[in-house]
This record gives structure tokens, C-alpha cells and sequence, in this order.
């Protein structure tokens, strides 16, 4: 498997691409083509062209999540497909998948001023739409986790409709997260029960770590210890202070826009 981010929060002095508040990854794993999370805009998608990375390929579209800065790209994808339509560009069917709820308007949706207005009805126009609770095989090694049971630690909020994904790599499960507001030991041991592979080698995404105790933090690092995670790829939804704690207990990588990562 390979991951592009398209879009963090950080931005490298390597590169001229946009980094803005959210965050998007481009995933290969064999024919899947696959995008997780959008972003707050279209930088993604100028960020993917600069990459060299064609979003007319796109075989599947994953939605961690209903925040704003997670799917707000996505009403620019559809209008750029929709340009290609109008171009004549021919492109492949395209499955959109997420959780039932992720289309729900709430409080929490609205970013700088502006709230998500697509309908499904007009979603469907362009994608063929699944939106399930139950985890599903995207590929024989890469999994939709589906709704996050609440079982471990108990979120501020409550995000009933975030989801992750989990890829079986020959070192270990790596794991997929937009901002794990369900909390990332209910991710974790989720996976672990979906996948039935017991061992977590790598996470990479949001982690939901922001103006958190150290207490709290602390916590999560024994716990990740004690499970024998080796990397995290911290990003989008973590602070600085966050990254700094845990890395008493498992080495931390920092990610940032224009990034590729590989895991067989």
C-alpha cells in the first residue's frame, strides 16, 4: 500500500503545495485507488495535480467523518467531475462509502462560515453511494472499520458516525484515522476485532490530541506501549505538546502535505 497526503495542517519548505486545516490522503493498494477524507477545499486537488496524482482514476471514496475540514473538498471533487462530464472526459464508476449519519447536518459541520449542502440525491448523480455502519473489505488487505464501538474510553462528544481504516501489512496492522474523536484505543482494539489480527505496527492520521492533560496523554502512550505500537504518524488534530509525551513511549514521525509512505 501507498499513501500520498494530499492534504495536513503542516506544510513542508521542500515542496510548494497548499497545507490548510484538514486533512486528505491518496491510497494505493493493487486496482483500489482510494481517498480518505477531503480536506476543507480544493487544495487536494491542486495538490494531487502538482503530485501528478489523476483523481480520474479514483476507484473509491472513504468519508472518515462529517467535520467540515474532513469533507468539505468533497463538494468540489463532484464539480470537478462534473466539469469532466460536461469536457467529455471519460472516467470510471466511483463508490462513495461512510457512515449513515455522515451527511447529518450538526453544529459541529460548520467551518469558517460554511456548512456541507450536498444532498444524497445529487451525490448519487456521480457516485454510487454506500453508507454502512458495518466494516467492509476494500481490498484483501485494506478495511472499512465501520462504526466505532465505545467501549474503552469515553469522547467528549459524541461521533457516532467517524470510522477508520485498517491495512494488514506483513509487519502489523497500520491504521488509518481523520481525528479519532471516538477515541483511539476504541479504534485500535476495534480493529483489532475486525481485522482479527492482534498486532498494531503503524497509525497515521489525526488522533484528536489537542489542549489535552498530560495525565491523559500519558495514559495513551503506556497503553500504545503496552500494545507494542512501533510508529505513529501523528498529524492534522495533534499538538505539539501531544506528540512531545508520547514520544516517551513509541517513536513519532511527523507528516506533512506532499508526503508518501509505503507499507507491504
Amino acid at each position: 500500500m501507498e499513501l500520498s497526503v494530499l492534504v495536513d495542517n503542516n506544510k513542508s519548505a521542500e515542496n510548494c503545495l497548499i497545507s490548510e486545516h484538514g486533512l486528505s490522503f491518496y491510497i494505493e493498494d493493487g486496482d483500489i485507488k482510494l481517498l480518505f477524507d477531503c480536506g476543507s477545499s480544493d487544495a487536494f486537488i491542486k495538490n494531487a495535480y502538482n503530485m501528478q496524482i489523476d483523481l480520474a482514476n479514483v476507484t473509491d471514496i472513504i468519508l472518515s467523518h462529517g467535520h467540515i475540514d474532513h469533507i468539505g473538498g468533497f463538494l468540489r471533487l463532484q464539480a470537478l467531475y462534473q466539469k469532466f462530464k460536461l469536457s467529455g472526459i471519460e472516467f470510471n464508476e466511483k463508490k462513495l462509502i461512510a457512515h449513515p449519519n455522515v451527511f447529518k447536518p450538526e453544529d459541529g459541520e460548520i467551518y469558517h462560515g460554511e456548512n456541507f449542502t450536498l444532498t444524497q440525491e445529487e451525490i448519487q448523480k456521480f457516485f454510487n453511494l454506500v453508507l454502512t455502519q458495518t466494516p467492509k473489505f476494500l481490498s484483501s488487505k485494506l478495511i472499512y472499520l465501520g462504526e466505532i464501538p465505545i467501549v474503552y474510553e469515553q469522547p467528549k462528544q459524541d461521533y457516532i458516525d467517524e470510522t477508520a481504516l485498517a491495512y494488514k501489512s506483513n509487519d502489523g496492522l497500520v491504521i488509518l484515522s481523520g481525528c479519532s474523536h471516538s477515541g483511539v484505543r476504541n479504534i485500535l482494539e476495534h480493529a483489532k476485532y475486525v481485522t482479527g489480527e492482534n498486532k498494531i505496527n503503524t497509525i497515521i492520521g489525526g488522533l484528536y490530541l489537542i489542549n489535552r492533560s498530560e495525565d491523559e496523554i500519558n495514559e495513551l502512550g503506556q497503553y500504545l506501549q503496552g500494545e507494542g505500537v512501533k510508529l505513529i504518524f501523528p498529524c492534522h488534530c495533534t499538538d505539539v505538546e501531544a506528540k512531545t509525551i508520547l514520544s516517551r513511549y513509541v517513536q513519532i514521525e511527523d507528516v506533512c502535505t506532499g508526503k508518501k509512505y509505503t507499507w507491504d
